[in-house]
């Protein structure tokens, strides 16, 4: 606790010239009275100090650097560290050491100044390095002057350093020491500062000097100092110098150039003045000193002083730099660590810090009433805390329609009057350890509604409990947990397994899953006109009077298991107060409306009590809701640090919005520098990016969304997380995007980017793919040509073996049917001569001669066809336009078209080619009753064509089909030759569109080819080939 300073006036007395004893007495009385009333006016002001500042600290566990030697914030909103070994960076929850690219230390930090160029460090060993915004050292000079105890910077921009051996300038070019010519006498300068009227004053052993703004020569001020440690400038203009010889701080009035020496009682090490104007001075050994006043001082020493000390909770008694950063926080450097001290956002109600199971409610007045499990009923209002006489568990709370407070506990029921307690009813069961009351509601009508646990509902009317049936066979629904009463009359009941239950002057309603309920266990409900808030195990959700709508809370488990709901109406419309397992939180009534008709919409909160947390007993009943309003301008929580309180209307604290940046990156367990795009190698598999924000008044308020374009398809909510990890992500170029948001909901000003790109691997290379993909292709290519060739050369073979068979036939008619024929001739002719001439029968006989010689002549014929081998390329366009006089065609004009240069065609497929043709050009002629009749013939290297097209009444369906003989055989026998040689036939005909018969045959097939060397051994295979069945 903070405690009362000496006021530094020291006196002494000889004891022989002491009054006695008797004399004494009545002035030791007079003096400790006065004592007593000063103590106890202290003790009042530093309870107050202490409520409204809010102290945290961090040392060595908390890998906090120590003997701390100066504090700057820099522009970005860190918190920079000189210390007695190096310089940290701090962020509101971990500490950096710095290190230059080069990795050497800067060694022992004097001084820091911030300004628009970056940090300025002052060493111990007379160096002076400036590092830029990036963390690279941008400027190193060497002064060679001892310790630079200050730098300051003037408005035309030129950097002074008071060091141990002189004053120094520095122009932007180089530095220059100032000596007698330019008004510097001392031989050490100590101390530096620029006022707000922009002038320069600088102090050393002996003086202080100041330098009006556009001179060049410092001017004597005639204040005598004793080698000042800091100056500082206080609201009203004044200067307040901290000296190293004595115990007293000197105050110099600017405007009359009057000097007081006020003092303390012990030596100060630093000054500052907070926002309120408020005096605090650093002492070594002996912690820090509060004057919140410090224009009410005597020269003997200020008014009214407190201390805050180690026994109080600060990280030492030994006390060097302050600093107030740009949000109004107070950050004191120690021996041991780092403190520091803020504005309560949440100020304590005053209840006592012991009470265990908290449960609240507040009347019409006002009043907060509180129970607990194991203290005394207790009343908080205007006047103080009453301790009322009822000691006894209170486990649920509820306010009637009168504003009466009611108050329930295993004991017994009981309803305020006034400033007091009036029991109104026993419980419907008896008290067992398991029958702790639940929930509690009073309706419109009086009635009392009560949970009780594991026993169920109950409802008080006429005196007489009566119990209602549970609302399902599941025993974590036998009895509400949750209860709120509605603008209508309703009675609602929340349970377990997202369930509530509803009672009006209608009967009973059961809503869940099927009406939209999406929340688990139902814990908390706030019910307005025509809308009302349903929380629970997962999330909020809003009902309409018909249905409940989830409210898109970002998915970073704050808003898990809700406690309390309470909409405070304001001009935008009406904010949500939530309390939670993840702490205490507004969300905006904008947001809210943006949320509900974009469940896209990524919702930005407020954050008041990060840490979360309630003071429960975990073998007691948490008692439901654990907020609640009172009055216009209050809101109550329990907390585990006990019931605090806010104004809900009062404007939210203007923030700057938060600077996110990438931290590190890291690939595999390997850490890459940062800077151009990245690139990654292919078999990168974990990648973990690390990004933070400077937030040092409420860093745990701090909430992020990230989004990587090229795999993220939308913006992921982190919460507090400050690192994210991705696994398996396939070759490509990403850019990984990151935003922070304060506790107030406001969003960085510009999102920190990373790109990087990840290698593909070999085989997914552009080139490797290409190749892949021609080498693929080029083997389908060969593989589709080897099947072919391999099929053209079945297919020939079968055709030359055809052809051979046709040779042999004719062979073999030549040798013997015709042989036979002509030598049984010969014999008739003999027969015939030998009878006279005029004989009946030699005339029969020379009449079978002629018919035999018919038949030999027609049997040369057969023979001649069968070893016939066209000679030509044009024999298939003749042979086919003597179709014109072969054929019958009436009134139909036959044409025959052709395409390429005519190719020599094998001799078999030139058969049945011709064949096919003739059939084709025959059927047009005889059915299609067409007028024209065209053939056309392409010889195309690749493929042979042939069609038949003709305009007439085309082909029925029904003949189309091969497989339907019928009495049409011509078709199927087109198919059948098609097939023998290889080639492709189509036929289309449609009724009064003429028909069209196309037939493709590949060249390898169609054309006679060259036999292949292979083909001059064929015949010994074919010896050696097995014979046929």
């Amino acid at each position: 606790m903070p405690t009362t300073a000496s006021n530094g006036l020291k006196t002494s007395w000889d004891a022989s010239e002491s009054p006695t004893a008797s004399q004494l007495h009545p002035l030791f009385v007079a003096l400790a009275l006065l004592c007593l009333l000063l103590c106890t006016a202290v003790r009042a002001d530093a309870g107050e100090l202490q409520q409204r500042f809010e102290h945290r600290r961090w040392t060595l566990n908390d890998d906090s650097p120590s003997q701390i030697g100066a504090l700057a914030q820099t522009r970005d909103g860190y918190l920079w560290l000189g210390t007695h070994d190096s310089l940290y960076r701090f962020d509101g929850l971990s500490f950096t050491r710095y290190r230059a690219t080069d990795q050497q230390e800067l060694g022992i930090v004097s001084s820091l100044l911030a300004s628009d160029q970056g940090l300025w460090v002052g060493l111990r060993n007379g160096g002076v390095r400036l590092i830029d915004a990036e963390g690279e050292v941008a400027a190193a000079f060497d002064l060679g002057r001892g310790t630079v105890y200050a730098l300051a910077q003037t408005a035309d921009g030129q950097l002074w350093a008071a060091a141990n051996d002189g004053l120094l300038r520095f122009d932007g070019q180089s530095w220059q020491q100032l000596s007698s010519q330019a008004g510097f006498v001392g031989t050490n300068a100590y101390a530096l500062l620029v006022d707000t009227s922009g002038r320069l004053w600088v102090a050393d052993e002996r003086r202080l000097y100041t330098l009006e703004p556009g001179a060049r020569t410092l001017r004597d001020s005639g204040i005598a100092v004793r080698r000042p440690r800091q100056i500082v400038q206080a609201p009203d203009g004044a200067l307040w110098l901290a000296e190293r010889d004595g115990e007293s701080v000197l105050r110099l009035d600017t405007s009359t150039g009057q000097a007081s020496r006020i003092g303390v009682g012990e030596p100060v090490n630093a000054l500052l003045f907070d926002q309120r104007g408020a005096l605090w001075l650093s002492t070594a050994g002996n912690g820090l000193l509060h004057v919140a006043q410090p224009d009410r001082y005597a020269e003997g020493g200020f008014t009214a002083i407190e201390r805050f000390a180690a026994r109080d909770g600060l990280s030492s008694d030994l006390v060097a730099p302050l600093h107030q950063d740009s949000e109004g926080s107070l950050w004191i450097g120690t021996h041991d660590g780092l403190d520091r001290l803020r504005d309560r956002p949440l100020q304590p109600a005053g209840l006592p810090a012991n009470a265990q199971n908290l449960a609240l409610v507040a009347d019409r007045t006002g009043a907060l009433w509180a129970g607990s499990s194991n203290l005394p009923v207790m009343r908080l209002d205007r006047d103080g805390l009453q301790h009322l006489p009822l000691q006894t568990p209170i486990s649920a709370t509820a306010r009637d329609s009168q504003g009466r407070a009611w108050l329930a506990g295993p004991q017994g029921i009981w309803r305020s009057s006034g400033d007091s307690l009036q029991k109104v009813a026993e419980l419907p069961v008896q008290r067992s350890l398991d029958s702790a009351v639940r929930a509690m509601l009073v309706d419109r009508q009086g009635a009392l509604w009560l949970s009780v646990n594991r026993q169920g509902l109950f409802v008080l009317r006429d005196g007489r409990w009566h119990g209602l049936p549970p609302p399902s066979a599941k025993p974590a629904q036998q009895m509400p947990v949750s209860a709120a009463l509605a603008p209508d009359g309703g009675r609602w009941f929340g349970y377990r397994d997202n369930l509530i239950v509803s009672h009006d002057d209608g009967g009973e309603r059961h809503w869940g899953a099927a009406e939209g309920l999406d929340v688990g266990h139902v814990t908390a409900m706030a019910h307005q006109p025509g809308h009302a808030w349903v929380g629970g195990q997962r999330g909020l959700a809003r009902f309409d009077g018909q249905r409940f709508q989830r409210l898109p809370l970002p998915d970073n488990g704050l808003f898990d298991n809700l406690y309390a709901i309470v909409p405070v109406r304001v001009e935008a419309g009406e904010d949500l107060w939530l309390q939670g397992q993840g702490g205490i939180f507004q969300l905006p009534a904008a947001e809210i409306a943006l949320a509900l008709a974009n469940p896209a919409h990524q919702i930005r909160y407020r954050t008041y009590d990060a840490q979360g947390g309630l003071a429960n007993d975990p073998h007691q009943v948490l008692a439901l809701p654990t907020a609640v309003r009172a009055g216009e301008n209050r809101l109550w929580f329990v907390t585990r640090n006990g019931v605090v309180g806010l104004n809900p209307l009062r404007a939210p604290q203007n923030s700057a919005a938060p600077r996110v940046r990438i931290e590190s990156l890291v690939v595999d367990g390997e850490a890459l520098p940062l800077g151009a795009t990245a690139e990654l190698p292919a078999d990168s598999r974990r990648l973990v990016i690390g990004y933070g924000a400077p937030s040092l008044s409420a860093p745990q308020g701090l909430h992020f969304l990230y989004r990587l374009d090229g795999f993220d398809h939308a913006w992921q909510s982190a919460g507090r997380q400050r690192e994210v990890t991705y696994t398996g992500l396939p070759a490509g170029d990403y850019r990984f995007r990151v935003r922070a948001l304060n506790q107030n909901g406001v969003a960085s000003e510009q999102d920190a980017e990373l790109d990087f790109s990840i290698a593909p691997l070999f085989y997914r290379q552009p080139w490797f793919l290409l190749a892949l993909g021609v080498a693929l292709l080029g083997s389908l290519h060969l593989l589709y040509r080897s099947n072919m060739r391999r099929a053209a050369e079945r297919l020939r073979t079968r055709l030359e073996e055809r052809h051979e068979e046709r040779e042999r036939i004719a062979r073999e008619l030549h040798d013997t049917l015709l042989q036979g024929v002509q030598g049984l001739m010969l014999h008739v002719q003999a027969a015939a001569d030998s009878l006279p001439v005029g004989q009946p029968s030699r005339g029969l006989l020379e009449k079978a001669l002629d018919r035999a010689d018919q038949v030999i002549n027609e049997g040369r014929e057969r023979v001649r066809d069968l070893r016939s081998v066209p000679q030509g390329p044009v024999d298939l366009p003749q042979a086919l336009g003597e179709l014109e006089h072969l054929l019958d065609h009436p009134g139909v004009t036959y044409r025959i078209d052709i395409k390429g240069t005519p190719i020599a065609l094998h001799p078999v497929v030139h058969d049945e080619l011709y064949l096919l043709a003739r059939e084709a050009v025959g059927n047009a002629f005889r059915h299609a009753r067409a007028s024209l009749v065209q053939l056309q013939l392409d010889y195309d290297p690749r493929q042979f064509e042939l069609q038949v097209v003709d305009d007439g009444c085309g082909i029925r369906a029904d003949y189309l089909d091969s497989s339907e003989a019928a009495d049409h055989w011509g078709l199927r026998g087109m198919y059948e030759r098609a097939a023998k040689i290889g080639a492709t036939l189509s036929i289309h005909g449609a009724q009064g569109r003429g028909s069209q018969v196309r037939l493709t045959l590949v060249g390898v097939l169609a054309y006679r080819q060259k036999e292949p060397c292979a083909r001059r051994w064929l015949p010994w295979k074919r010896l050696t080939r097995s014979p046929h069945p």
